[in-house]
């Protein structure tokens, strides 16, 4: 090979190399379990349940991170009601009402007047259409052990500051209905299901693929840097407590 193929081998391979470099870094997503995402299922009918359980919206909350090819953003819904049902001290149902007129960019790394562009911009018909669809409901229809022979975590590629997201030691499968800006799709994720002080608590973080509720605002690849990932991260922190007589 001559020196001048030599030089243009070598001129392309760190071009190639750098290209790659270049990418991963603009890879923002955050790296977590993939829920799965189907067809909405019919709920089969069960028992009446014997104890419900009503979500404390006080200590329950729904974060978000939306990813960007130039960096992230995050913030939290607000859950407006919810319960769980139990049935021969299973989990056996359950809804939460998510008030999405509510929901809100927090990001510390912008500031205030940031923030507030963001929510609005969240809350248009570019992304949430909240005046028209003001609320989102996630409908139980399965909850399962987690079995760690079949479910194994996902291989995540690196360590990074994400692993702090990850539910570590999950308890459960948790699969229902999810539906945004009026369409329903369903969700499986892993998730921590505990019982504690007559208290039922719940935790899970898992990515969703915002575009298949048809939230596809600048998920395009080919806009470069303008592009905004289809991925989002929803984080839950779920407390329900017994039913007042």
């Amino acid at each position: 090979m001559s020196k001048l193929n030599l030089h243009i081998a070598h001129y392309f391979t760190l071009s190639l190399f750098a290209c790659l470099i270049v990418l991963s870094s603009c890879d923002t997503t955050v790296k977590t379990d993939n829920a799965a995402v189907g067809d909405a299922i019919v709920k089969k009918i069960t028992a009446t349940p014997s104890h419900t359980f009503v979500i404390d919206t006080t200590k329950s909350e729904i974060t978000w991170i939306g990813s960007k090819m130039t960096g992230r953003h995050n913030g939290y819904f607000k859950i407006k009601e919810g319960e769980l049902q139990m049935t021969n001290g299973l989990i056996s149902g359950g809804t939460i009402v998510i008030d999405m007129t509510h929901m809100q960019s927090s990001d510390k790394t912008i500031d205030v007047n940031s923030n507030t562009k963001l929510t609005n911009h969240l809350k248009s018909p570019d992304f949430f259409d909240t005046n028209v669809y003001p609320t989102a409901v996630f409908e139980l229809t399965g909850i399962a052990p987690y079995d760690s022979t079949k479910n194994k975590p996902q291989e995540l590629p690196i360590r990074t500051p994400d692993s702090a997201l990850r539910v570590k030691n999950p308890t459960h499968k948790v699969t229902g209905n999810l539906t945004l800006k009026g369409k329903t799709k369903s969700i499986s994720f892993p998730a921590k299901v505990t019982m504690d002080n007559n208290l039922i608590k719940a935790k899970a973080n898992f990515n969703i693929d915002r575009t298949q509720w048809g939230l596809v605002y600048r998920s395009d690849n080919s806009l470069g840097e303008k592009t905004i990932y289809p991925e989002v991260n929803i984080g839950l922190d779920i407390v329900a407590k017994p039913q007042a007589n």
